[in-house]
């Protein structure tokens, strides 16, 4: 029928409009924080606040380790909120549900260890702009100036020349946990291969070194909830941190330590 063409006509214009606005706010960041070619961060992801299970205790604890280890700054690679409407029933396992209780428990909980967290937006985050064109990323930075948004999916951050390529993936994982890293990381352009590649979304933990960029799988802070244990996600609670040299030749040696929490 013409009502049901406009519909899925309209529905197609969205999404198009969406994917505009995704990828036209990102920021690229290329600055020296401290020491050129020597980088320490510690690096997290899908921390998903608004949910009952977010590991807020553990996040902090992991924050307060980092920090003590020297780290400079954090990267965040995605799902910073929980949002609502992701899955049936998300609600009944948020004790922070809409916008304004999200963005209040970023700003009242996330930690602030006086060092700032360059995130990208994941899903769940977009999908308050999908639902009620708000854009939560953006408001986070007008709460919280340590925090800093880079855009949603996919950003690159260059801190101390060190090339840093933040994306949030999609789908579940393959039976191979490094499949959908090695497929994404066989994509990118010789002349444009990042340092690091670290991807969100999936709540598990891996290190790869693949095409001589070192690859991560960065873990999360939700614990298991009822879809969880609906598909077996087994989420591994903690994150990284992270130490990186870079000669002049490009060539890099890292040290890295996982802590579990």
């Amino acid at each position: 029928s013409v009502s049901a063409f406009l519909l899925n006509r309209s529905s197609d214009l969205l999404v198009d409009m969406l994917n505009y606005i995704a990828q036209t706010n990102k920021r690229e960041i290329d600055k020296v924080i401290w020491e050129p070619g020597h980088l320490k961060f510690g690096l997290v992801s899908d921390t998903h606040f608004g949910a009952k299970q977010c590991a807020k205790d553990e996040l902090n604890e992991f924050y307060e380790i980092a920090k003590d280890k020297g780290v400079e700054c954090f990267v965040h690679a995605g799902d910073i909120v929980d949002w609502c409407g992701v899955y049936h029933g998300q609600q009944f396992e948020q004790d922070g549900v809409g916008f304004e209780a999200q963005l209040q428990d970023i700003k009242d909980n996330y930690p602030n260890v006086w060092l700032p967290t360059y995130f990208i937006g994941g899903n769940h985050d977009e999908n308050f702009l999908k639902a009620n064109w708000v854009n939560i990323c953006k408001a986070i930075e007008t709460v919280r100036q340590d925090l800093i948004n880079l855009g949603f999916y996919d950003a690159r951050l260059k801190l101390n020349g060190i090339d840093i390529n933040l994306h949030h993936g999609g789908g579940s994982l393959s039976y191979a946990k490094d499949y959908k890293m090695k497929k994404y990381l066989d994509g990118l352009p010789v002349e444009n291969q990042p340092d690091i590649f670290a991807l969100g979304h999936y709540h598990t933990a891996l290190y790869d070194l693949h095409r001589w960029i070192h690859g991560f799988l960065p873990g999360a802070f939700l614990k298991e909830n009822l879809l969880a244990k609906r598909f077996n996600l087994g989420n591994v609670i903690g994150g990284r941190v992270i130490e990186i040299d870079k000669n002049e030749q490009g060539q890099s040696r890292i040290n890295m330590e996982f802590i579990k929490l």
